[in-house]
């Protein structure tokens, strides 16, 4: 019987790796005591008991702060790619002309076509501010930019300091 035991306990780690939500490790502990009571000689009864104490004990007692462990560990979620600029501050280089006339905007270095939010026409040189991605177009807002002050890191022009 310790070999149907291990069995269970093999299942159950594997589905573990797959999952990785802490259900299957505590059910695979479960099985590897029975196991173990089943090598010492223990009833069946006895080894289904051991199985289900051990398996609902972890599961009652241990997933939960082991669970907010993994989660605080984690970290806050990284945004890459196009949805890294959400936030990011920009320079119009063509004019947005209308609600649906697609300007375009430079941040990071690279050109991206861009729609004003409100549908208002943005004149070339006005800072905005990244707001939402829709495919591969940017909707932006106009940032009010204190004369003298560099805002988000854009590079000053002359008639800003």
């Amino acid at each position: 019987m310790a070999i149907v035991w291990l069995a269970v306990a093999l299942v159950f780690a594997v589905v573990e790796v797959g999952t990785a939500v802490l259900f299957g490790g505590f059910v695979t502990l479960g099985a590897l005591a029975a196991a173990v009571a089943a090598f010492i000689g223990a009833d069946l009864v006895t080894q289904s008991i051991v199985f289900a104490v051990v398996s609902m004990l972890g599961l009652i007692v241990a997933r939960r702060p082991l669970m907010a462990y993994l989660k605080a560990r984690h970290g806050p979620q990284t945004l890459s790619g196009a949805y890294a600029m959400i936030g990011q501050n920009a320079v119009v280089v063509d004019p947005i002309t209308g609600p649906q006339h697609r300007g375009h905007v430079r941040i990071s270095g690279e050109d991206w076509p861009a729609l004003s939010r409100d549908g208002l026409p943005v004149e070339t040189g006005a800072v905005v501010r990244v707001v939402e991605i829709n495919k591969a177009t940017l909707l932006i807002d106009r940032v009010s930019v204190i004369p003298g002050h560099n805002d988000g890191g854009l590079p000053q022009s002359p008639s800003q300091g």
